[in-house]
């Protein structure tokens, strides 16, 4: 009788302190860039960006490649992540690489600079736009995307 009245009286403790068993884990905040995208330039061919909650896929928009994306991390508060090539078809590069990623995000306009380099982040040339500001040049690795409806 002692052990069930200890018991009854550690589960009310417990659930008092908000470490019950029923208490559930807190879901991660959603990646900020989910969504459907358009590439708009610099220099790569016409692609969609498709982002989800664990993956990105990028489609050729003649149908020519497409990759598939392991969405590893992402930190909205720092613009970061970082993605494992999952699969492809067709000559997209990179493939079969790890990259990492930093973002700037507005309501219709995304711009992604990328790194080869596991867990470096590289720094953001500029919010919408990809080229350089000193001689109008591509940005090596920069993305422009418009938000699809």
């Amino acid at each position: 009788m002692q052990r069930s009245a200890l018991a009854a009286i550690l589960m009310a403790v417990l659930a008092l302190s908000g470490c019950s068993a029923d208490t559930a884990t807190p879901e991660a905040e959603p990646f900020e860039i989910e969504g459907a995208w358009l590439y708009l330039g610099p220099s790569d061919v016409p692609h969609t960006l498709t982002i989800g909650p664990s993956s990105m896929a990028y489609a050729d928009v003649a149908g020519n490649w497409s990759s598939k994306w392991t969405l590893k991390a992402y930190d909205n508060t720092l613009h970061h992540f970082q993605v494992a090539f999952s699969s492809g078809s067709g000559t997209y590069l990179p493939v079969g690489e790890s990259m990492s990623g930093t973002y700037d995000v507005g309501a219709t306009l995304l711009t992604v600079q990328l790194s080869k380099q596991g867990g470096s982040y590289p720094p953001l040339q500029g919010a919408g736009t990809c080229t350089g500001a000193a001689d109008g040049a591509p940005v090596p690795d920069c993305r422009l995307y418009v938000k699809q409806n």
